[in-house]
């Protein structure tokens, strides 16, 4: 609005007085944009004048450019992030997990046991089915244990049941609920994560 030198000696300057910033662009803007400014604004430069021009500013864009029909924004038409549970039934559904597929303790001295997901999302334990992967880890570690941390579908990668789901969740709108912390520990370790039960 202003030449670089006039800029920097207002700049820090008040609104009014002979060397005011309203003074500056009255001598030597040549913007009629900011003609009204210096009409409106002739006893002082409020908030309310700054939404004013701001909301003015606006409805002239939108009258040079206005929106094409049939535009929608894409910003506007995002729908609203939604709370779900997903369980074991949704990644099967989804086909991020396969019927019948095993699964391994995190932890090594739990290494033999025998662990199988089965068709309805329950886990199967040595021949016994657990509705929750939390009850699945806690029959094998004795304390209650967050299964979805707890077992692997990939040993070597430790990609656990709780990657699967988060991966699940982030390719959708949606945010998960009753998620519990990871065990950051050593996997070999016996403290397994206490917190509470989880909902699926």
């Amino acid at each position: 609005m202003l030449t670089k030198r006039l800029n920097s000696k207002v700049s820090n300057g008040p609104w009014l007085g002979l060397e005011g910033k309203r003074a500056g662009l009255n001598t030597h803007d040549v913007l009629l944009l900011n003609r009204e400014i210096i009409k409106s604004a002739a006893n002082g430069w409020t908030d309310d004048l700054i939404k004013s021009r701001t909301q003015e500013l606006a409805r002239i864009v939108t009258q040079i450019w206005p929106v094409p029909n049939g535009h929608r924004s894409a910003f506007a038409s995002k729908q609203p992030r939604v709370s779900k549970k997903i369980g074991i039934p949704d990644l099967l559904a989804a086909g991020a997990l396969t019927p019948g597929m095993s699964l391994y303790p995190r932890r090594k001295k739990h290494s033999e046991r025998v662990v199988v997901l089965l068709a309805d999302g329950r886990v199967e334990v040595d021949g016994e089915a657990f509705a929750r992967p939390r009850e699945a880890a806690t029959s094998i570690v004795g304390k209650p244990t967050n299964g979805w941390w707890f077992f692997l579908i990939d040993k070597d990668a430790k990609k656990s049941l709780r990657d699967i789901r988060q991966d699940y969740v982030s390719a959708l709108s949606v945010d998960e609920e009753d998620d519990e912390p990871d065990d950051d520990g050593d996997d070999d370790e016996d403290n397994s994560p206490g917190s509470p039960e989880d909902q699926q």
